[in-house]
């Protein structure tokens, strides 16, 4: 008795360290100093996240996408400025590269990426200076898409279509990591 005493003891301690550095590391996955790119108080489900294989793998392993109406208002995830817009495709042509998207430069030289966007959806200009929570445009169904929503993804670079995605993570919604799940609905709450 003794011993199975003793050897639950040495289980539950192993649990116990395990979990915590398992919680260290999914802490540590990556910095959260993005907010979800819809206003505080909204809420929309996350239909795909990181390295799923219908089109987030490759260059867009690090990618995620929210479903989201025509026209409903997206904003600014982190402070920047605004270094790219193309706004003219229309909704629904289904052709790759053919997607309405609002790049914006962060401070660490990130770029955050805004796709799908709608026709004439843009509320900003080159240059201009956003903070998080700022309105950037309306969604949309542009370019390679299936249906209405909003594709959102950050790089290192900004050279075209084909920057390679780096993971990130939004701190004001419920821990989520390694990266959003498909299914999940997630509320952008107060930062």
């Amino acid at each position: 008795m003794k011993t199975r005493i003793i050897f639950l003891m040495l289980f539950s301690i192993s649990l116990s360290c395990c979990n915590n550095s398992r919680e260290t590391e999914v802490i540590n996955f990556v910095e959260a100093k993005f907010v979800l790119p819809f206003p505080v108080g909204t809420e929309y489900t996350c239909f795909q996240g990181f390295n799923t294989s219908y089109s987030h793998y490759g260059t867009f392993s690090y990618s995620v996408d929210f479903d989201m109406p025509i026209g409903t208002l997206v904003t600014a995830a982190g402070k920047g400025r605004v270094v790219y817009v193309v706004q003219n495709f229309p909704n629904g042509d289904l052709t790759a590269g053919h997607e309405n998207v609002i790049i914006v430069m962060h401070d660490d030289t990130t770029y955050s990426r805004y796709s799908h966007l709608t026709t004439n959806g843009a509320l900003v200009k080159i240059n201009q200076l956003l903070m998080p929570g700022d309105s950037v445009g309306l969604s949309g169904n542009s370019g390679d898409s299936n249906h209405p929503h909003l594709h959102f993804d950050v790089t290192k670079t900004f050279t075209g279509r084909s920057d390679q995605t780096i993971p990130f993570d939004f701190k004001n919604t419920t821990p989520h990591p390694p990266g959003m799940q498909a299914g999940a609905v997630y509320k952008a709450l107060p930062y």
